[in-house]
């Protein structure tokens, strides 16, 4: 079906002669109603829409009239736009529970030759529905809650919306959600979140940069992000000085609330930047993405030629090992202490631990048992003994166990001397802690 939006919003009573001209299967504005036309008449659609609710726009003078640069669109009206709209120097400030449509971001647009640089196209305190439309040539496309006044919680659901030739495509303040699908940022600028946010969520969408310098997804310093940052699915091209995503170090994401899954980074450009970068951090959850490494839960330490005594108190009871040890750079997703790793992601997961050592005791002929503990208990299953020389030679042995570790638990080894109450040395000792799942 077609939607002829020849017809003004309310439209007068077609004669006979006049519909027998129409076109059968075509929807149109009549009689403040929108109707089918079929072998001459005008059906009404069942659950129509009313001509005081949607507002078809080709041309700027079907917007409101502007006042002072201002066109304030209305509360409660969604404006379907059909073409490529010039706003010839004013700009857009959207109402409550205003919507914005498009047939298509591929011939309806929006822009406005002539708009001062320090004002946006479009302005909005409110939620604001956008579908297929694209926004161009403009210095400043959308701006969003930037004054701090605006109506929370504030929904933005932005479907098939472009942005092509602009500086600043979208500039948010504090909002609630900001959900953007099967959309592209074509060889313009960025989206820039400088507020409070519960989520950030992109899917499906291209972002192509234009080589110049900054960022093409922007999270400032002092931004907070409370549920997650999630980009799935899409596409980052970024050369020159362009960078795909830039995350402020002193932006406030939670843990493991930093998602990328199954996107693509080309262009040979910078794609990370701040947070994330070094794998320091423990917010990033990347997975499957390719042209940039992905994110690991994995822990890895070590000592080596370690003299530090483990003092044994009693035979039979296991004590945590002595002596410094050394984390390893691939470290992700845990913190280190000696002999001591400290699981800080935010999923509960499996994780495989494989402890390598070497040990001495001072007494010759000691059965010397080695465990892995977590959360100081030992693991029964991980239990396993070697017995020491008698010309004080290290033997070496491996154990291993599978866990579950949540938020917060810890993985140590341990060992006890099953023989007497002799003290023992491990000389060498490598731990992997590698995640499953």
């Amino acid at each position: 079906m077609i939607v002829n939006t020849s017809y003004k919003t309310v439209c007068d009573v077609l004669d006979t002669e006049a519909n027998k001209s129409v076109e059968d299967g075509t929807l149109h504005v009549f009689e403040g109603q929108l109707k089918l036309h079929y072998n001459g008449s005008f059906i009404p659609v069942s659950g129509g829409i009313s001509t005081e609710q949607i507002v078809f726009v080709s041309k700027k003078s079907d917007f409101p009239t502007a006042v002072d640069g201002v066109i304030t669109l209305e509360n409660n009206i969604t404006y379907f736009i059909t073409s490529n709209v010039d706003l010839t120097g004013d700009r857009l400030v959207s109402g409550v529970n205003t919507t914005i449509l498009g047939a298509s971001s591929e011939n309806c647009s929006l822009t406005s030759t002539g708009l001062d640089v320090t004002k946006p196209l479009l302005y909005t305190d409110y939620t604001l529905p956008i579908r297929h439309i694209t926004f161009k040539d403009v210095f400043a496309a959308v701006e969003v809650n930037v004054l701090g006044q605006g109506a929370q919680p504030i929904a933005l659901d932005w479907t098939g919306v472009n942005f092509s030739g602009c500086i600043v495509n979208l500039a948010c303040g504090d909002i609630d959600n900001f959900i953007f699908s099967k959309g592209a940022i074509l060889g313009s600028g960025k989206f820039i979140f400088q507020g409070n946010a519960g989520t950030i969520g992109i899917d499906n969408s291209l972002f192509t940069g234009d080589g110049q310098d900054y960022s093409i997804i922007e999270i400032s310093g002092g931004a907070n992000i409370s549920r997650r940052f999630r980009i799935i699915y899409s596409s980052f091209v970024s050369f020159g000085s362009t960078k795909a995503i830039s995350v402020s170090t002193s932006a406030t994401l939670p843990i493991e609330g930093y998602i990328l899954d199954t996107v693509n980074f080309s262009g040979g450009g910078t794609y990370l930047d701040g947070i994330g970068q070094l794998f320091t951090d423990n917010e990033p959850l990347w997975i499957n993405n390719k042209g940039i490494l992905n994110t690991s839960n994995i822990a890895n330490y070590y000592m080596s030629d370690n003299a530090t005594v483990t003092n044994i108190v009693s035979s039979n009871t296991p004590v945590k090992i002595a002596g410094t040890t050394t984390s390893n750079a691939i470290t992700q997703k845990f913190t280190h202490t000696n002999n001591r790793a400290t699981y800080v992601g935010a999923i509960q997961r499996d994780f495989k631990v494989t402890s390598v050592l070497s040990v001495t005791s001072t007494s010759s002929n000691d059965q010397i048992g080695f465990y892995i503990a977590k959360n100081g208990v030992v693991i029964d299953e991980s239990e396993l003994y070697v017995t020491t020389n008698n010309n004080n030679r290290a033997e070496s042995i491996a154990i291993q166990t599978i866990t579950s570790l949540s938020q917060d638990d810890y993985i140590e080894i341990w060992a006890e001397n099953r023989t007497d109450s002799s003290s023992i040395t491990v000389t060498f000792m490598n731990v992997v802690i590698e995640g499953l799942n």
